[in-house]
């Protein structure tokens, strides 16, 4: 791992990059061999290595992530925030008075909850500079259809069965043999 990022920060830490031209340079390999080749011809590679810009690899799968390279995540941030705000109110009402519209809510708002959650662990741990470019998108395609069939799991049990605040309430009504 530390010779990774070794690689990764090279391009920053030589001083080719300093120099400003118009060459499409891509990687930290094709920079060294260029500098190679300078010595031979100067201008040449003055010229490549100026326009160096390192790579940066985005990935994004959701709406929100799609964003982070320039958006505003202050309502990002707040409507998390509400949704869990309101689990405090929902989750006892859906208890207390038991429906299918309070279930109805209270599934949606847990599953949102987690998503967001699982999301935000994900875009954090799962990162491409660590584990490459694939398995984020795994990793989040994954979670997309974990959510959708959660959400879809809960909306069954609440329109065909009891539902879920009746469900809970069955299951601790068992009493140990």
């Amino acid at each position: 791992m530390a010779l990774q990022l070794a690689l990764r920060n090279a391009s920053r830490i030589n001083g080719a990059n300093i120099l400003k031209t118009g060459c499409p340079l891509k990687t930290y390999a094709t920079v060294v061999a260029v500098q190679g080749r300078l010595i031979a011809k100067p201008s040449n590679v003055v010229r490549c290595v100026k326009s160096f810009i390192p790579p940066t690899r985005t990935i994004a799968v959701s709406a929100p992530r799609m964003s982070a390279a320039g958006g505003n995540h202050t309502t990002l941030w707040t409507l998390e925030r509400l949704v869990s705000l309101a689990l405090l109110g929902v989750i006892p009402a859906a208890f207390l008075v038991p429906s299918q519209t309070l279930d109805a809510l209270m599934a949606v708002s847990l599953v949102l909850h987690s998503h967001w959650g699982i999301e935000a662990m994900i875009t954090d741990y799962v990162r491409p500079a660590i584990v490459g470019n694939v398995l984020p998108k795994v990793a989040h395609a994954s979670l997309l259809l974990l959510s959708m069939a959660t959400l879809g799991g809960l909306f069954y049990l609440i329109y065909n069965d009891i539902g879920i605040a009746k469900s809970v309430k069955k299951l601790w009504a068992v009493k140990a043999a």
